[in-house]
């Protein structure tokens, strides 16, 4: 079972917790990002006959506790464990986090709150807000606002759909899936690309002259 489909079930099984815990990992784990599964948070509050304002809380709750653990890494590890640590990890790089910073120290508040718009950069903004020390109120301000507006264009959509239900709704679902599909195989060739490059742009370690 691939990601996708394991926190499919998860929110199927737990509902909203499920729900908000699967939005929060996906700020720690960026691969498939968010997008993908909000509109089915809202499919399933609609066959739930919850209100539409059920899911979106518990997606933009998820959004803020994620963001909020990344924001905590920065917060602990500073600037220069940090860029070390990107190094190593799969999907960020050193000049990721540097040009986070860049961005975090000239737009400050805004910069967050637009980051959440965008799948990885919602991720790696957090580390500068972190770093800097940003209020910790304040920064979940700036993803709660920035998460709300984003993750209700694709609740709604998805609630909206599970509404009409019927075809309408088989649909919806048969082309989700498969943009789902895509973004997985799309998500593995990125991971794979991205390690290439990094080893073939990292410095050969020095050798001693006989």
């Amino acid at each position: 079972m691939d990601f996708t489909a394991w926190a499919l079930a998860l929110m199927e099984l737990l509902g909203g917790p499920g729900t908000a815990l699967v939005i929060a990992a996906e700020a720690l784990f960026p691969p498939i990002p968010g997008e993908v599964l909000l509109p089915f948070a809202g499919v399933a509050a609609a066959a739930d006959g919850q209100h539409v304002l059920v899911p979106l809380a518990w997606t933009t709750l998820g959004s803020v506790v994620g963001g909020l653990g990344v924001y905590a890494v920065g917060r602990i590890l500073g600037l220069r464990r940090t860029r070390a640590v990107a190094r190593r990890l799969p999907l960020l790089e050193e000049r990721d986090v540097d040009a986070a910073m860049r961005f975090f120290d000239r737009w400050g508040f805004p910069a967050v709150a637009i980051a959440r718009f965008v799948p990885m950069v919602r991720t790696v903004i957090s580390i500068p807000a972190g770093i800097e020390r940003m209020p910790v109120w304040l920064f979940a301000l700036a993803t709660g606002l920035g998460s709300g507006v984003w993750n209700a264009l694709f609740v709604v959509t998805g609630y909206t759909f599970g509404q009409a239900g019927g075809e309408a709704l088989e649909g919806f679902v048969r082309l989700y899936s498969g943009i789902v599909a895509v973004l997985g195989v799309i998500a593995v060739i990125v991971v794979v690309v991205r390690r290439v490059r990094a080893g073939r742009e990292r410095p050969a370690p020095p050798t001693l002259e006989e």
